[in-house]
């Protein structure tokens, strides 16, 4: 099955970038602008879901330092509705439409240059509309060896339900039909601050603090406990913290970088989450690059999370059906190849020669409700 699979995300052409793509630079004395084409696909797989992305991204750059960016993503999310809280399984597909719009200039004629980085985000489905905004201003001070890096976001989910699979309990309108229209919110606010620094010519550490407060619906209006008397009812607010790091070594001699990640969580559900990973990047050829990555995560439950959903009472306050709220850990192996079309410089247009292709495959040993999952990625840049 997972040979299938592969193949198939390989016979699909199109998706994710290598793990560090290099953006083009336009030329400032002869005004040329410069940028590039992405073409990415990306595939999910788990026992109830199958998430199909196709993504099309342009970039372009100004002489003067100005660039923007238009990334447009399509979900295809294939579910079983039992998964989601129904009483009868019946599997469902819906899509969703994702538009990222965003701009930057970098001034760099400072002694110590800025950049001002902002975008917004647009995101509907039949049941869901999303509306996000950041502003990330990085500074390099020490001649480019050190960086700091704010960010400012906000986030306005509206939050709709159609019915599917003979599910007909409304969240928070108990006994509610298909008549009954259900409309709630969800907002974030998410602060955040880096720190990136170079140790040593082949050494750089990285940093970040990430604060986010949500408040409204919190919930999954398909979901249910006590055999779907009851929807689920999280708290109305929640505050997360999210501290990370990276420490990434380059080996001239071998061509190889070692990087270890490391990510905390924590939030006001009592619910904490570690989450080490290590990745070795090699240079098989001034053409050809490998990656494989080992990454663990494991994270304590939610306060009023129950292992049983029919061991909830009415007198709760707070019900969930939600796996993501459980006590569960992950392993995850992964493999990326990326081919650079340099081999071809000479031979075929500048364009070409200039391509990056790379295809990933991931596979997830999860011990929650989900069950183990697939994660496979391809993609194809082009420069212009």
């Amino acid at each position: 099955m997972v040979l299938s699979l592969l193949l198939w995300v390989l016979a699909g052409g199109i998706a994710l970038i290598g793990a560090n793509p290099t953006r083009s630079r336009a030329d400032a004395v002869t005004g040329t602008w410069t940028g590039d084409a992405q073409l990415r696909g990306n595939y999910y797989w788990d026992r109830s879901t199958r998430v199909l992305a196709p993504e099309i991204i342009a970039q372009l750059e100004a002489p003067q330092g100005s660039r923007m960016r238009v990334d447009y993503l399509i979900d295809s999310i294939t579910s079983a509705s039992i998964a989601a809280g129904a009483l009868e399984d019946t599997r469902f597909t819906e899509i969703r439409h994702d538009v990222d719009l965003k701009g930057g200039h970098e001034f760099v004629e400072r002694e110590n240059p800025v950049d001002l980085f902002g975008g917004f985000r647009f995101s509907r489905e039949p049941d869901y509309f999303s509306f996000a905004t950041l502003f990330q201003p990085p500074i390099w001070p020490a001649d480019r060896a050190t960086m700091f890096r704010g960010r400012i976001s906000y986030r306005h989910d509206e939050i709709g339900q159609n019915f599917r699979g003979g599910s007909q309990q409304r969240p928070g309108n108990m006994g509610g039909t298909s008549a009954d229209r259900f409309r709630e919110t969800l907002d974030a606010v998410s602060l955040a601050a880096g720190w990136e620094q170079v140790l040593t010519p082949t050494l750089v550490l990285e940093v970040s603090y990430d604060f986010t407060y949500q408040w409204g619906f919190l919930a999954n209006p398909y979901r249910s406990v006590l055999g779907g008397q009851r929807p689920e009812e999280h708290p109305d607010g929640r505050f997360r913290h999210l501290l990370a790091s990276r420490l990434a070594w380059y080996i001239p001699r071998s061509r190889t970088s070692l990087q270890v990640l490391y990510r905390s969580y924590v939030d006001d559900w009592k619910l904490g989450a570690i989450n080490p990973e290590f990745r070795i990047y090699q240079e098989m050829s001034p053409f050809f690059q490998t990656r494989l990555r080992y990454r663990y995560y494991t994270q304590t439950s939610a306060f009023f999370y129950k292992s049983n959903p029919n061991d909830y009472t009415f007198e709760d306050t707070y019900v969930t059906a939600d796996p993501k709220l459980s006590a569960f850990h992950v392993n995850e192996l992964g493999i990326q190849l990326l081919v650079l079309g340099a081999f071809l410089e000479g031979k075929a247009h500048r364009s070409i020669a200039g391509a990056q292709f790379d295809i990933s495959f991931n596979y997830r040993w999860n011990t929650n409700a989900y069950g183990n999952q697939v994660v496979a990625q391809t993609g194809l840049r082009i420069p212009f």
